[in-house]
C-alpha cells in the first residue's frame, strides 16, 4: 500500500468516516458519479458494504436519490465532486418542493487557500441555502460525523426535505481522523433515527370536532405531509367512515389510493371539472400537510370561496405561517391528529349525496374521452397511451410520469382508470418545480427501492432528451434495475408549441426532428419497438412488460399533436390575463 493510501496508526481518512457515519445510520446504497475528489469515500463504502450506484450525470444521481427517498420515505444520498455539485442543483430543487429527505453530499476545495479562487472553489453551502432544509460547510475533519449526524436528523424531520454537507477535499483524503473520543467527553449514540411527531393541542382538537360536527360538505385536501408522515391509511379510514371526499393538489406525489371511493382526483378546473366543487359547494375544507401555493391559487377564489372554512394542519408553525389564508391552523403531525380524530365516534353528519354527486360529476366530465380510447388506426391518441399503460399494470407495480402536456393527459387517463376501481402499488409525479427529464431516473430507483415491481415510464419526446445519460436507459442496464419507458413521439414540445399556434398562429423553437427513438435505444441495449398505428400498442405494451424481466425496454409510440385539457386552460388564462 502506498503512503497516499495508508491512514496514520490507530485512525481513518474523513472518507472512511463520512462512510461509517453513513453506515450507521442504516444507509444501504448511494448514488454518485465518479471523480477523484471523493475517492476516500468511495473506499470506505466498499469497507462498510454501502452500493455505490455509478451514474451517467450528478442530475441523475440526485433525481435517483430523491425518488428512493420518496418511494422509501427515508433519507437517500447523493454524493458528487466540487464540479458535480453544479450539476445536481436542479435535483436539489426538485426534492425541497415535494419533500424529498435527500442528504446531499458535495465535496469542496481544499481549505489551505480558502477564498484565493482554489480548484472548483464555490461556497457550494450558500447557493443552496434556499432551497434546503440546512447547509452547512464541515469545519474540521473529526466532526464529519457529527454534521452527518445533524444533517440525516433535519432531513428525516417535519417537515421533510432536503440537506446539503460540504465537505473540504483535504478533509476527506486526511488520514489523520481518530474514531476515539477524548477522554469525559459527552457521546451520542450514531445509529439514532428519531422521527418526532407532535400531538395536537387538545384545545385544537376540540375546535375542529365543533366545525366537523357542524359541516355537512366537507373536503380533505391531502398535501405531501399526508405521506411523509405515514397518515394515509388513517385518512382513507377517516374519509371512508364519514363519507368525505378527498382531492390531492395538481403536482404532487399521489399520497393514496387512487381507487379508493372517495378519492376525487386532483384540484384543477381544467383536468378535474369536478374541483369546481370547492369553490362552489363545499362548507369545510381539512387541508392536510400542504401549502396554499400557485397550484390552489394560493387560496384565493376561484379555488376557494369566501364563505368556506378552512382548517390547515402542519407540523410546525413555520409551515402554518405559509398559510395564511386559512380561518383555523393546527399544529400537530397528520397522522397523530387523525389517530385522534378515529378515536372518537360520531364527529359529523355529512350529506349522504355529497360525494356521490362529486363522484357523478368526475365521471361525465371523462364521457367525452371515452370514444378516444378505442380508436385503433392511425397515431395514438396521448390519453390512449395513458390509459392503455395503467390498464397494462398490478397491484403490484408502479407507475411514473415525465413531461409537459403528456403529463397533463395522464390526469385526465388517470381519472378514467381510477373509476373503474383499479389499483397499482404506486404513482410518481413531477413535483410542483415541474422538472422535466426526472423520469428515467425516477423509474430506475424505483426499481432499486422495489425490485418485486415491474415499473413503466410514459413521457414524452421533448423530456425524453432532457434525461440525462448517454441514454436515458443506461444507468437501468448498468445496474440490472429494468423499467419500461413509452415515449409519446409527436415531434414538438406540445404544451409550448400549442399555446404558440393558438395565441399567435406560428411556431417559434418548438419543434422536434422526427425520430425514432426505438433504434437508439436497441443499440444501447435495451429491447425497443416502435408502434405507429393505435392497433399496435396494447401488444407492445404486453411485449415489453414480458421483457421486463430481463431488460429495460423503451416503446416508441408515435402519438397526435392535441393539447391537453390544462394546455387548453392555459391558453384561456394567458389570453385572458397575460398572467400566470
Amino acid at each position: 500500500m502506498s503512503e497516499t493510501k495508508k491512514a496514520l496508526s490507530g485512525k481513518i481518512s474523513g472518507g472512511h468516516l463520512l462512510a461509517k457515519a453513513m453506515a450507521d445510520k442504516g444507509i444501504k446504497r448511494i448514488f454518485s458519479v465518479c471523480g477523484g475528489f471523493i475517492n476516500p469515500v468511495y473506499m470506505g463504502c466498499v469497507e462498510y458494504g454501502i452500493e455505490v450506484i455509478g451514474c451517467r450525470s450528478e442530475l441523475e444521481a440526485g433525481f435517483m436519490a430523491a425518488a428512493m427517498a420518496r418511494l422509501t420515505r427515508e433519507p437517500s444520498v447523493c454524493l458528487a465532486e466540487p464540479s458535480g455539485f453544479t450539476n445536481y442543483v436542479s435535483a436539489v430543487a426538485e426534492a425541497f418542493h415535494v419533500g424529498d429527505p435527500v442528504i446531499f453530499i458535495s465535496a469542496s476545495s481544499n481549505t489551505n487557500n480558502f477564498d484565493n479562487k482554489g480548484f472548483k472553489e464555490m461556497p457550494q453551502a450558500e447557493v443552496v441555502r434556499c432551497m434546503t432544509k440546512y447547509a452547512i460547510e464541515v469545519n474540521q475533519p473529526h466532526r464529519i460525523a457529527w454534521f452527518f449526524d445533524k444533517a440525516f436528523d433535519i432531513a428525516i424531520n417535519q417537515p421533510t426535505g432536503p440537506v446539503q454537507l460540504v465537505i473540504p477535499t483535504n478533509f476527506l483524503f486526511s488520514g489523520k481522523v481518530s474514531l476515539e473520543q477524548p477522554a469525559g467527553a459527552r457521546r451520542y449514540d450514531t445509529r439514532r433515527k428519531k422521527v418526532h411527531k407532535p400531538a395536537p393541542n387538545p384545545a385544537d382538537v376540540d375546535e375542529l370536532k365543533g366545525l366537523l360536527a357542524r359541516s355537512k360538505k366537507p373536503v380533505i385536501i391531502a398535501g405531501p405531509g399526508v405521506w411523509f408522515s405515514h397518515a394515509e391509511q388513517e385518512m382513507e379510514a377517516f374519509s371512508t367512515r364519514y363519507g368525505i371526499p378527498i382531492f390531492v393538489p395538481t403536482t404532487h406525489l399521489k399520497t393514496y389510493d387512487m381507487s379508493h371511493p372517495n378519492n376525487m382526483g386532483i384540484v384543477d378546473y381544467h383536468q378535474n371539472p369536478c374541483s369546481h366543487c370547492l369553490g362552489k359547494d363545499a362548507d369545510l375544507v381539512l387541508f392536510l400537510g400542504g401549502r396554499l401555493d400557485f397550484p390552489l391559487n394560493f387560496g384565493e377564489a376561484p379555488i376557494f370561496n369566501t364563505g368556506l372554512h378552512m382548517v390547515a394542519v402542519n407540523p410546525t408553525p413555520r409551515e402554518l405561517s405559509d398559510n395564511m389564508l386559512v380561518d383555523t391552523r393546527i399544529c400537530s403531525d397528520i397522522q397523530m391528529l387523525l389517530k385522534a380524530l378515529n378515536g372518537e365516534s360520531g364527529l359529523m353528519s355529512v350529506d349522504p349525496e355529497w360525494t356521490s354527486s362529486i363522484r357523478q360529476r368526475r365521471q361525465q366530465s371523462t364521457d367525452e374521452f371515452r370514444p378516444l380510447l378505442a380508436r385503433k388506426e392511425g397515431p395514438v391518441h396521448p390519453v390512449a397511451l395513458c390509459y392503455e399503460v395503467l390498464s397494462s399494470l398490478g397491484e403490484n407495480d408502479i407507475m411514473v410520469i415525465d413531461g409537459g402536456d403528456i403529463a397533463c393527459w395522464f390526469e385526465t387517463a388517470l381519472s378514467i382508470w381510477a373509476l373503474e376501481g383499479r389499483k397499482i402499488r404506486a404513482i410518481i409525479n413531477p413535483g410542483p418545480w415541474e422538472q422535466m427529464g426526472t423520469g428515467p431516473a425516477y423509474a430506475t430507483a424505483a426499481k432499486m427501492a422495489c425490485p418485486d415491481s415491474r415499473v413503466l415510464l410514459v413521457t414524452g419526446d421533448g423530456s425524453l432528451g432532457l434525461a440525462p445519460g448517454l441514454t436515458p436507459l443506461e444507468t437501468s442496464i448498468d445496474h440490472n434495475a429494468p423499467v419500461t419507458i413509452l415515449v409519446a413521439n409527436n415531434a414538438q414540445w406540445g404544451m409550448i408549441q400549442e399555446q404558440q399556434k393558438e395565441m399567435w398562429g406560428t411556431v417559434c423553437a418548438t419543434s422536434l426532428r422526427k425520430m425514432d427513438y426505438s433504434r437508439i435505444f436497441e443499440g444501447g441495449g435495451a429491447h425497443a419497438a416502435r408502434v405507429e398505428d393505435a392497433s399496435g400498442l396494447r401488444a407492445a405494451i404486453d411485449l415489453a412488460l414480458r421483457n421486463n424481466d430481463k431488460v429495460s425496454s423503451l416503446v416508441d409510440v408515435v402519438t397526435v399533436g392535441v393539447k391537453s385539457p390544462l394546455t387548453q386552460g392555459m391558453i384561456e388564462m394567458r389570453v385572458k390575463t397575460s398572467a400566470e
